[in-house]
């Protein structure tokens, strides 16, 4: 019987053994890693703001057993509880670079922070007027960076019939789409020729004095001045910038006198070119807010007199000298 006790209590201790030593094997708790993701990076007030730890996990437990808490303006103060809450939304109302903070908690009260930070821009209020003393229209600008551009389409020149056509006689003529019973917003739509006023190497074209149609890489700076997509809210219709290019419009006239209306798109010349032979090659930039259009190109549209793609007219806008 004495050997059976002993054997037993032998037994017990080598699977008390085996125990303590498959835990000593065991890996430390670690504290959970968390993770936090910003969206939109870049925006501004009139934007609501998305932070995500979603993607935060633990060694030791599913992601439905950790808890959050935020931070808003990483200023040690928590803004929240801890709770199962993995996103977190926000509307900053002043303009600026902040930093946000979640803790994550695991299971086993361990806690680890992540922080991410967002850009947020508010409204422009660099605005102006420009009066062009040729007719005295007056035309709102607005400074981006630091150039000054027109924040309304050039309706400069005698409004002609589109039965008509644009040509060289000293007078710059424009046409105004149909649908617009007004154009003092929407401006005339000139084909390249005329908004050069015939001078392809003057840039300042049928631009008022001191300002020019922009080059190539004056619109490439205004495209990368923002991410892409941010770029196609704050410049378009009721965009912060008051640079508003979806008031833009281009249309295509046939040899008949027929105009084709595209209201739909902001397309406007630039003063830069390529030219091949007797070909003119001119850039320009399409804009449409709506379906994110944000685009910088050659328009080949400027050839002989007969070639077909010199019936294109697009809007003006004019940047100042430097």
């Amino acid at each position: 019987m004495r050997s059976i006790f002993k054997i037993a209590a032998l037994f017990i201790g080598v699977i008390t053994l085996i125990s303590l030593g498959l835990l000593s094997c065991r890996e430390a708790n670690l504290p959970p890693a968390a993770i936090l993701e910003a969206f939109p990076a870049i925006g501004d007030t009139s934007i609501t703001f998305e932070f995500n730890a979603g993607k935060s996990e633990d060694d030791r437990s599913y992601a439905i057993g950790l808890r959050y808490r935020w931070d808003i303006n990483d200023d040690g103060v928590w803004d929240t509880e801890f709770a199962a809450n993995k996103s977190y939304t926000h509307q900053f109302i002043v303009p600026g670079t902040y930093s946000v903070a979640v803790e994550v908690r695991d299971v086993d009260g361990l806690t680890s922070v992540a922080r991410d930070s967002v850009q947020v821009f508010g409204e422009n209020t660099d605005i102006d007027t420009l009066i062009d003393a040729r007719d005295g229209t007056k035309y709102r600008t607005v400074k981006i960076g630091d150039r000054w551009w027109m924040a309304e389409n050039l309706r400069y020149g005698i409004e002609i019939s589109t039965e008509k056509e644009q040509t060289d006689n000293d007078t710059v003529e424009r046409y105004r789409l149909r649908q617009y019973i007004s154009d003092d917003t929407i401006g005339g739509v000139y084909r390249w020729q005329e908004a050069m006023n015939y001078h392809a190497e003057n840039p300042q074209g049928i631009c008022p004095d001191g300002w020019h149609l922009p080059t190539e890489k004056e619109f490439e700076l205004l495209h990368h001045t923002y991410p892409y997509l941010y770029g196609c809210k704050y410049f378009g219709k009721d965009g912060l910038s008051n640079l508003n290019l979806d008031i833009g419009n281009w249309g295509q006239r046939w040899e008949d006198g027929t105009f084709w209306d595209l209201p739909h798109e902001g397309s406007f010349w630039s003063s830069s070119y390529r030219k091949e032979d007797i070909s003119y090659w001119p850039y320009c930039l399409q804009f449409e807010s709506v379906h994110n259009v944000f685009n910088i190109g050659l328009w080949d549209m400027s050839g002989p007199e007969n070639h077909w793609a010199s019936t294109y007219y697009l809007s003006v806008r004019c940047i100042k000298n430097l």
